[in-house]
């Protein structure tokens, strides 16, 4: 291998070779001779450095770059005050600089070493040449202290930099000649003084940190004063070989996990090149350029990439320093006499070798990972931003393309703004997306691994390793071929992943209306559904990549096997140990390259993927487009919902009376909301023009709340005035309701406001808006959730008593009160406006323009606890919560949302097995052992077979070698290596996917039966969570890892065996280093599973965060700069994130590091070991080639095992979510009742007190009998148990005492799901699901058609839809029909529309008890007037209870009950609480229809 050798060698000595070397050279050919050449080349080059002409021509590129930079800098200076240029920003930019203790250090070294050399020139009579560049080095040194600070950085980069060089001439100087055997060379100890001086001075500047600094202009405009920075990250100030080699800075972090459990401010803080709004503004930049989204990345990213091709070309040629060492070794211990380089050259390389390799490798991965975060950050916000700048809507039920305001975009593209397709843009398409990061690594080091193999091979075996490469490039197209596939599958799994994640995400949010009807059953198999088609496509697709991991071992051994079958039997050649283990290394490098080709080919399909599926969602974005400034004004203008939305607003012409009250309405469905959002910009504007102002309060239907304070849901980012805000609250109804609540305003809402009821939340919306400093507030029906007397007093405090005066008001209402006080009215029908009325302001009943009531601020809010106070008085312990009181009870019941669980410690060992077992049970496991040992067994085989065959050449002539029989032999093991791991990947990959669907089905399930308080506690984020990046892991992750682990600890404990078989003397290093590298993974492992759980926990806000603001997206961007805040607010949680992420790589690296250089002893020692003993060359090839293959053992195996401890972190989150307690025990015997019960519909309420989860009593001592087919009404204020008594029913409370029965049947006996199926709700938030009319009448599908179409047409008659197929029609509409589709959430239908559609749903079921909640809240009053007839009429044989706000719709009924307070006030029939003159009396008067509904109850 002496030929190889000297590709490296001649290319150095070349130039100093002359006549005499030749004429050496050409005397003889023996071995003395050729040392002999070595040994005077060798010494030549010392002797030349010596002379001093490379430290001249140092010391002239020094000065002449020196002298180059002042001109520049000088140049740049004039320039710069010529032109009278200031740069504030880089003069106060932060800077590194090197402490001057490390500098002084360094100067004391380079000084020694002038000394020395000057001491050897004397001494010797040697060249001046050396001291004069010492001198000059010494000189630029001291020197730096006399510039300013950038100048000093730079002379000591410089200074550096000249004795690095020059530490290279003197180690080449004293120790070139000792690499030849018999050389009698000898460095003196001057020289080796001089080098370890030099040595010490490059050393300094690699320790040295870097602390940051600010600098600060002196008096004289001189850089003076130097501030520290504050908290700066640690892998910015770390020393040189900490950042790109130890990465000490790290082990803080990994000491700290040991002791500890870690929190996420215990990581580094993030680098301030990685901050999220720098990315943030970067990729809105390249996007702004255009391109597709892979492009952008790269424009992106082209500093990373960059580094990423640089690091993997040195890691290429890193890669074949051990080998080189390798086959020279084994040459010099099969014939000791025939070498010429002493053996320690190449023990060393077995060291170096893998040591730069590591280095090389590690910082590319370094860098790839950091592409993982910033891509991560990027694209999260990038989406986000284009999520809040667009519209987001649903366009499944479009059948064709959108016209030309939404371009070529098709319905597939235009489904991609779906929220649940977002979330998972924002979860597995970014990390398909960085998952392909690797693509940039293959054309690299492929190319060159594969260059430099081939020159090896052929240099090594001749042309029969052309035979071998031309099978290897036969067979590479397979991967290819087969990646195609996986991309093809790959698409049709994502879009079931989006279906399923949809679904997830619709029917979480909408929980409670599911566990109403209960239809968990019909939902759970709807999922389930989806979740098998997805699983089907998962099995081909990793059927498919099992073929693609069997190729990266396939095409190296099949090439290896063509060529050594070549050698054998077509040359004379002698396969002897040298040539075989050789070429064998040779192959596990490129089979180690192939098999990662075929991972980054799988990933890059799936990345491919998930990049074009971004690419249509940015291109099929449709930017919300706002109106110019200016008053609220429509002018002829006509508008369309969404790009794919049939129903328009026709024609709009409508100037609004500025400060002062408009109000706008209509029948259901008329377009009142959709005129709103419209003036908002949130409509697709078709012609015509409007103008708004830019700052909007906006109050949709349904109100929108986030999940904070109630003070912060209030204030929305404004400063806190406390006189205003208890104006607001006092107004708003508020405090009664904040009195009640455990910590006031400073109670956590929970997600969607769950914590509080509906009028709650309403007037909580409300008072957000009235706080705000906006001159134009729109309103959506605010009163619709409130009860008569809460109606009249909100109205009367915030419209009545100028708490808006000199504020624009466009109010949606059917409030009489509302209509007689506006000084514009707008009529609407079918999308048009049928009339405006315009008052003067004389004529109005009560301008909303009058004076500000000093009534407004009576009392106050105590910030402290939120507890009304009056102004002036010391707050009285019977009419407050005390102070102590609440801070002991704020932990629990400040907010019912708790924090997300994360684990600590080490992932258990049991969850191990426990997750085997789900792969089929303790034969499988038993079965996956014995395919993991055959495959391991098969693949030593090969390699033992091989030094079997080389040793059989020992002593024999070719001739008397059987070779057909050794090359029979080598291919048998090889075939069955090939067939045992294929069978095993597929092994592994059908637990895997039993494990992962037996997973989500439990998962499933207990999220869906899990009771509604969880849902309180847990926002739904979370659960998206588990059912997006924890079962990805599940579906693809797990199993891989699972392999690999088995395949790591087998083949680890097999090469250590093969080592000590043949060197038995090696077990006892092996044990200790072994042992050293075990402990580094310990503590790694400990970390990393912290860290892992950090990431995981830090993942979910993101999400919450999206599916939050989403939600309430028109609210936000009606407030001017409101949606740039929200982008912030994200941004703080990416960051969050991205800390976590980057601390998960970073301690990768650290334990990455360690291992590789413990499997570098480990190859030193066994190199050193073979060198020492005298065995079998077959033998010790044998061990020496798993000695050099156990690094990559010892590296795999730590990192595999502690990969699946990480992974199996998803494992455990999802067991977490799939052991929710249920709402009812499966296990707890149940009495269920006969098929036709109800039969009457007798409800009975026996003295029941009754309390939420863990909370006060809501109910007390409530008492009262329904009759069949009795209709009763409660009726209370908001917050007084009207709902929770309606709920009680449905066994959404827990009983205290007392009891409920119907039919004489106690509900506590009867299943769950049974009796929620038998009573018919009408809930106050109507809620549909995507789909169409019929399956959200009856998803179980258990009743016909006839019976469906008739509870439609007799309930829907006053719901048309506009007609899809009349495209250009003015609104032209059609009945509903069963087969009408349904948009997610119903967003195609209003409010109103969709009540109605709730009592189709009731009416279809049948019932003998119908619950109403609020059921007409949304309506107008004929619709109204329509519904009660009907359930009049079809419910005549049913039980009603009626929970209702419009008095009028109940004093009809047979009898009233009136609660406040938890408890039964009143109870009678309208008449006799009429006569009673009592509370209910006393809200008929409060309705201001008084007379009207009095006449009403007299003619019943």
């Amino acid at each position: 291998m002496d030929s190889l050798a000297a590709i490296y060698q001649f290319a150095l000595i070349s130039p100093f070779r002359d006549t005499a070397f030749v004429t050496l050279s050409e005397q003889g050919n023996d071995v003395l001779s050729q040392r002999l050449l070595w040994q005077s080349r060798t010494q030549h080059v010392a002797s030349f450095i010596g002379q001093g002409s490379l430290h001249l021509a140092l010391f002239g590129v020094s000065a002449f770059v020196i002298f180059l930079r002042v001109l520049i800098r000088y140049g740049q200076r004039r320039w710069t005050k010529q032109h009278k240029i200031e740069d504030v920003e880089a003069a106060h930019s932060v800077q590194f600089y090197t402490p001057i203790l490390y500098t002084l250090v360094q100067l004391v070294f380079i000084v020694a070493s002038l000394a020395i050399s000057t001491i050897a020139t004397f001494k010797q009579s040697t060249s001046w040449t050396q001291p004069l560049l010492f001198g000059y080095t010494a000189i630029l040194a001291v020197s730096r202290y006399l510039w300013d600070s950038t100048t000093q950085t730079y002379i000591y980069r410089h200074v550096t930099s000249v004795t690095v060089v020059a530490t290279v001439f003197s180690a080449l100087q004293s120790f070139l000649p000792l690499v030849v055997i018999g050389s009698t060379y000898r460095p003196i100890s001057i020289e080796i003084a001089s080098f370890a001086c030099l040595a010490a001075a490059s050393w300094v500047p690699l320790v040295a940190p870097n602390p940051q600094r600010i600098p600060v202009q002196g008096l004289h405009g001189q850089e003076e004063d130097l501030l520290l920075a504050e908290k700066a990250s640690f892998e910015e100030t770390c020393s040189l070989i900490s950042f790109y080699w130890t990465y000490e800075w790290v082990t803080y972090l990994i000491l700290r996990a040991a002791r500890r459990e870690i929190v996420i401010e215990d990581l580094p803080t993030l680098p301030s090149y990685d901050a999220p709004p720098k990315w943030a503004k970067s990729i809105r930049k390249q996007r702004q350029r255009g391109g597709k989204t892979f492009f952008i990345l790269c424009r992106l990213l082209a500093k990373d990439i960059q580094g990423i091709i640089q690091w993997s070309a040195y890691t290429a040629f890193a890669e074949f320093l051990s080998p080189i060492g390798l086959v020279n070794l084994l040459k010099y211990l099969q014939s000791p006499s025939d070498a010429i380089f002493h053996p320690a050259l190449w023990i060393a390389l077995l060291f170096i070798g893998p040591a730069t390799r590591s280095l090389c490798f590690q910082r590319y991965i370094f860098i790839a990972t950091r592409v993982i975060v910033r891509i991560h950050m990027s694209l999260v916000q990038e989406i986000y931003y284009t999520a809040v700048r667009s519209h987001i809507y649903d366009a499944s039920i479009a059948e064709k393309k959108v016209d030309q305001h939404a371009d070529s975009v098709t319905d597939k593209e235009a489904s991609k703004n779906r929220q649940a397709d977002i979330t998972t843009l924002m979860s597995s398409d970014v990390d398909s997306i960085y998952n392909a990061r690797e693509i940039f690594f293959v054309p690299v080091t492929v190319m060159i691994t594969v260059t430099i193999a081939l020159l090896f091979l052929y240099r090594l075996l001749g042309w029969p390793s052309l035979v071998g490469v031309v099978t290897l490039f036969l067979f590479s197209p397979l991967p290819t071929l087969t990646s195609r596939r996986v991309s093809r599958i790959q698409r049709s799994i994502m879009r079931a992943t989006d279906s399923r994640i949809s679904k997830i995400t619709e029917y979480l949010g909408s929980i409670r209306t599911l566990k109403y009807f209960g239809w968990e059953p019909a939902m759970e198999g709807q999922i389930s559904a989806l979740r098998q088609v997805e699983q089907d496509r998962i099995w081909e697709r990793n059927l498919t990549a099992a073929v693609i991991s069997l190729s990266g071992d396939f095409l190296p051994m099949i090439s290896l096997l063509a060529t050594f079958s070549t050698v054998a039997l077509f040359t004379d050649t002698p396969l002897d140990a040298p040539k075989a283990f050789t070429s064998l290394s040779i192959m596990e490098i490129l089979r180690s390259q192939c098999v990662w080709m075929s991972n980054i080919v799988r990933n890059a399909s799936q990345g491919i993927e998930s990049l074009h599926r971004m690419d249509r969602f940015f291109d099929s974005a449709v930017e919300i487009q706002r109106h110019p400034q200016g008053p609220p004004e429509f002018k002829n203008a006509t508008f369309r919902r969404t790009p794919v939305a049939t129903f328009r607003l026709q024609d709009i012409s409508a100037s609004f009376v500025e400060n002062a009250l408009n109000v706008v309405t209509g029948p259901t469905g008329c377009g009142k909301t959709s005129l709103l959002l419209s003036l908002l910009g949130e409509t697709i504007l078709e012609s015509g023009s409007v103008t708004c102002p830019r700052d909007v309060a906006y109050v949709p239907q349904t109100a929108w709340l986030q999940n904070d304070s109630i003070r912060q849901n209030i204030l929305f980012y404004s400063p806190f005035d406390q006189n205003r805000y208890d104006a607001v609250v006092s107004a708003c109804g508020l405090l009664p309701d904040l009195e009640q609540l455990p910590d006031g305003d400073l109670t956590i809402v929970g997600e969607r406001g769950t914590s509080l009821s509906g009028g709650q939340k309403q007037r909580v919306s409300l008072a957000r808006a009235v706080y705000s400093q906006t001159s134009i507030l729109l309103l959506d029906d605010i009163f619709s959730a409130l009860d008569t007397h809460t109606t009249a007093s909100v109205y009367d405090q915030c419209f009545r008593r100028g708490l808006l005066a000199g504020r624009t008001v466009i109010l949606v209402t059917h409030l009489p009160s509302a209509l007689q006080d506006a000084r514009m009215v707008v009529n609407m029908e079918q999308g048009t406006v049928t009339s405006i009325e315009i008052r003067e302001e004389e004529t109005s009943a009560s301008s909303s323009a009058s004076t500000f009531s000093t009534e407004l601020v009576p009392v106050r809010l105590d910030p402290a606890s939120g507890v009304k106070v009056e102004v002036g008085k010391a707050p009285q312990p019977s009419t407050s919560i005390a102070v102590d009181a609440c801070a002991e009870q704020k932990e629990n019941t400040s907010s019912r949302l708790v924090a997300e669980q994360s684990s600590t410690g080490r992932i258990p060992r049991a969850l191990v097995l426990e997750y085997f077992l789900n792969f089929g049970g303790y034969s499988f496991i038993l079965g996956a052992m014995l395919s993991t040992f055959l495959v391991q067994t098969t693949y030593f085989l090969v390699t033992y077979w091989l030094s079997v065959w080389a040793d059989a050449y020992d002593g024999k002539s070719i001739s008397e070698i059987n070779v057909g029989f050794y090359l029979s032999v080598y291919a048998i093991a090889i075939l069955s290596y090939l067939l045992f791991q294929f069978c095993n990947i597929v092994f592994f990959q059908t637990g895997g996917w039993r494990a992962a669907r037996r997973m989500h089905s439990k998962l499933l399930h207990s999220i869906l039966y899990a009771p509604v308080s969880w849902f309180d506690q847990n926002p739904i984020g979370r659960a998206i969570n588990r059912f997006g990046n924890d079962t990805r892991s599940l579906d693809a992750v797990l199993p891989d890892y699972t392999l690999r682990v088995m395949d790591s600890c087998l083949r680890f404990l097999m090469r250590i065996t093969s080592i000590a078989f043949v060197i038995p003397i090696f077990a006892v290093p092996a044990c200790i280093v072994c042992s050293i590298g075990l402990i580094i993974g310990e503590l790694y492992t400990r970390t990393q599973v912290a860290v892992r759980r950090l990431c995981s926990v830090n993942a979910s806000p993101i999400f919450v965060h999206f599916t939050d603001s989403v939600a309430g997206m028109s609210v936000i961007r009606a407030r001017s700069d409101m949606d740039q805040r929200f982008q912030r607010l994200l941004a703080e949680k990416v960051e969050v994130y991205a800390r976590a992420m980057e601390a998960q790589f970073n301690t990768n690296r650290w334990v990455s590091i360690r291992s590789d250089l413990c499997a570098a002893t480990v190859t030193t020692v066994a190199g050193v070991l073979a060198y020492t003993s005298n065995g079998d060359p077959g033998l010790v090839g044998f061990s020496l080639s798993n000695a050099v293959g156990l690094g990559q053992a010892i590296l795999t195996l730590v990192r595999t095992t502690n990969e699946l401890e990480v992974e199996l972190n998803s494992y455990q989150r999802v067991t977490e979510y799939a052991s929710i307690e249920p709402e009812e025990d499966d296990m707890q015997p149940r009495q269920l009742p006969p098929a036709h019960w109800p039969s009457s519909g007798q409800v009975e309420f026996r003295n029941v007190t009754a309390r939420y989860h863990n909370g006060p009593n809501v109910l007390r001592d409530v008492s009262f009998i329904a009759r069949p087919g009795e209709r009763i009404g409660i009726v209370g204020r908001t917050g007084s148990g009207k709902s929770t008594t309606g709920l009680s029913l449905l066994r959404f409370t827990d009983l205290v005492s007392g009891s409920i029965t119907i039919d004489g049947v106690d509900i506590a006996t009867i299943p769950l799901n049974r009796l929620r199926t038998s009573i018919a709700l009408i809930p106050q938030d109507p809620v549909l699901f995507s789909g169409n009319v019929q399956s959200n009448l009856d998803p179980f599908g258990e009743l016909g058609e006839t019976e469906l179409q008739a509870a439609l047409s007799a309930c829907c008659t006053s719901i048309h839809i506009t007609n899809p197929e009349d495209e250009d029609s003015n609104n032209a509409t059609e009945t509903l029909r069963l087969d009408t589709p349904v948009a997610v959430n119903g967003e195609n239908f209003s409010q109103g529309q969709r009540q109605v559609l709730g009592l189709a749903r009731a009416i279809s079921r049948r019932a003998k008890v119908v619950l109403l909640d609020e059921a007409t809240a949304s309506v107008d009053q004929e619709t109204d007037d329509h519904i009660q007839q009907l359930i009049r009429s079809e419910f005549a044989d049913s039980t009603i209870i009626a929970i209702a706000h419009r008095l009028r719709t109940i004093v009809d009924y047979n009898r009233v009950i009136v609660m406040g307070g938890g408890e039964v006030l009143e109870i009678g029939t309208p008449a006799e609480l009429i006569a009673r003159n009592g509370v209910f009396c006393d809200m008929l008067r409060s309705t201001g229809e008084y007379a009207e509904l009095v006449r009403i109850v007299e003619q019943k």
